[in-house]
């Protein structure tokens, strides 16, 4: 039989092989587990979430670059003077003497003038949404011009917006980005690539705004390379809801005919009331 102190000693050191045991297994559990997490956090990344790792330092650049281009003063400046501009041409015309009666008399001469020839109407219609002109002004006049075939109507002013969204896109993602790009070779700023499963979040902030410009819109998701198959068919449906209700209206006034009037005002509204939806919605998950 072992003396106590022999005994005590020999479970002091079975006790510590015990916890040496265990403290090996509980790290080696540990480094599994860190293991585990990081591969998670890799395929994550790779399917495009920007929630985790490096996706969500792109997102951040994305955001960051468009921050510093609309705080930009040049920016401001190019603002600030299509602004003066458009405040000279009204004082201007007001000095000329153009009012009211003026300005509907020459609304009827373009009007007779894009019913004899349409297809200036819609080369219009493609390409003058794509400089700082208003869109809705665009729509109504194609209402009052094809106000005979309103169904016809919006489908053409669908199809001109389709080919101006793609025109301005590739505008800006091509010869547009590389002049930006080249800008910025001699500092330390660069554009980053928008991070995969971002695309989404960008097109809808943008699109569903209210109070930025078609024309900007459409620049600025080309500069950042948003997919096009993903741009083109989310981008007319966030707009073009609204665009046939504008075109129906100006179609039902033109004609004096109620139908397509009020069924133009329910798609308006209508298409206010999906945006505000969806911008909750949006603003709820994000």
């Amino acid at each position: 039989m072992l003396p106590p102190l022999v005994e005590a000693a020999a479970g002091h050191a079975g006790i510590m092989r015990m916890g040496a045991v265990c403290g090996a297994a509980s790290m080696e559990e540990s480094l599994r587990a860190e293991f585990v997490q990081e591969k998670m956090n890799k395929r994550r990344e790779r399917n495009g979430d920007c929630r985790w790792g490096g996706k969500r330092a792109g997102c951040a650049a994305s955001m960051e670059l468009m921050k510093k281009l609309l705080k930009d003063r040049r920016f401001h400046r190019l603002a600030g003077g299509a602004l003066v501009l458009g405040a000279g041409a009204v004082l201007l015309a007001w000095r000329m003497g153009v009012d009211l009666a003026t300005l509907k008399e020459w609304w009827k001469v373009t009007e007779d003038f894009l019913k004899a020839h349409p297809w200036w109407l819609f080369a219009a219609l493609v390409v003058l949404p794509g400089l700082p002109m208003p869109t809705s002004a665009l729509m109504v006049l194609a209402g009052t011009v094809w106000s005979e075939r309103p169904v016809m109507a919006c489908g053409l002013a669908l199809l001109a917006l389709a080919l101006n969204m793609s025109w301005t896109y590739w505008l800006a993602a091509r010869p547009g980005r590389g002049l930006v790009e080249k800008l910025l070779a001699a500092g330390t700023l660069r554009v980053p690539e928008l991070p995969r499963g971002n695309d989404l979040r960008l097109l809808l902030v943008l699109r569903l705004t209210p109070g930025v410009p078609l024309f900007f819109q459409n620049y600025l998701l080309g500069f950042f390379r948003v997919p096009f198959p993903l741009y083109l068919p989310v981008s007319l449906a966030c707009t073009g809801l609204i665009s046939c209700g504008i075109v129906l209206s100006g179609a039902g006034v033109a004609g004096g005919n109620l139908a397509p009037m009020f069924t133009g005002l329910g798609l308006i509204v209508l298409g206010v009331v999906v945006v505000q939806v969806f911008r909750r919605k949006f603003r709820v998950s994000g």
